[in-house]
């Protein structure tokens, strides 16, 4: 290569990258600022700021305290700062993703050359950011209704499932007391035909939310499906899982279900079933003897609690 052809390489590229869409920047190895394009400029909000020989610290100073530029996630600058300088300069090349005050995304590079430069390179991906957001945001909502009940907004019976197969593994662990109480609302067809399916629909949610605000911060509530639902009670023995239950009874006895009905008001029966102690005893075994405990319930009357061996 000659140096005519070298000169004019040169210019070229010095033009292209003036004109580039892209936002480049040089630091030297003081990390003072060395070279900067227009759409560097543009993508942080710069256009105010004296750049040239601006150290990368005053740079990120002036954005912080400006309201430009780069998101800090935090309230203060050295907080931020400290964070910036734990991955600037880390490795020879590295990509990384800033999210912006305004909303916009970039990806950005960085290189650091041999003789200490920095190089930042930095493309607009705001549009590419969205969609992989939005995507995310679905992924999630999909995943949520997969484990929720939608009328009642509690977990549904394979969610519920789940929590129950965990707790019964960790009762087995470390050998607590641990309880189920399998619920269902009493005569609820009659409610469904005396006053209608939505009025019905207004029970559930109503019952879902008593139990809901009723229960501590480690239990779990879960609708099985039509009237029934079921209360996981981790540390619980059945005789406290029993009071547990007289509790709710006594709240729902007090509750004024005016708006589903004037006059109007339900109960409910439950069973309930200390996890036993036997590996072989599992989450199936579970349900089943919460379930033949809530059987007896309902034998005897209905509106009544019974624990499993005991009735």
């Amino acid at each position: 290569m000659d140096i005519k052809t070298n000169e004019h390489l040169q210019k070229v590229l010095i033009e292209h990258i003036a004109a580039s869409e892209n936002g480049i920047a040089v630091l030297d190895a003081k990390d003072q600022v060395i070279f900067y394009n227009q759409a560097f400029l543009n993508a942080f909000g710069l256009q105010n700021c004296p750049v040239y020989k601006q150290s990368y610290d005053d740079l990120l100073s002036w954005m912080f305290t400006t309201g430009v530029g780069m998101k800090a996630h935090t309230h203060k600058l050295e907080d931020w700062l400290a964070y910036i300088h734990s991955q600037y300069r880390s490795a020879p090349f590295r990509n990384y993703e800033v999210e912006l005050v305004d909303g916009r995304w970039l990806l950005m590079t960085e290189q650091l050359n041999p003789d200490g430069e920095v190089v930042l390179v930095c493309n607009d991906i705001t549009l590419f950011k969205r969609v992989e957001l939005a995507l995310q945001k679905a992924q999630i909502e999909l995943a949520r209704q997969a484990m929720t009940d939608e009328l009642t907004g509690l977990p549904n019976r394979r969610h519920f499932m789940q929590q129950l197969d965990n707790e019964c593994q960790r009762a087995h662990r470390y050998g607590h007391a641990t309880s189920l109480a399998v619920i269902d609302i009493d005569h609820f067809k009659k409610i469904n035909d005396g006053y209608g399916h939505l009025k019905g629909d207004d029970v559930l949610r109503h019952f879902a939310e008593v139990l809901t605000q009723q229960l501590r911060k480690n239990d779990v509530v879960g609708r099985l499906g039509g009237e029934e639902f079921a209360l996981l009670l981790p540390e619980t023995s059945q005789d406290s899982a029993r009071a547990v239950i007289a509790r709710l009874q006594q709240r729902l006895a007090g509750e004024n279900l005016e708006s589903i009905a004037p006059g109007f008001s339900y109960t409910f029966s439950a069973g309930v079933a200390e996890c036993q102690s036997t590996p072989q005893f599992c989450c199936t075994d579970w349900i089943r003897t919460a379930d033949e405990a809530l059987y007896q319930a309902k034998a005897a009357g209905r509106n009544c609690v019974v624990v499993y061996g005991k009735a």
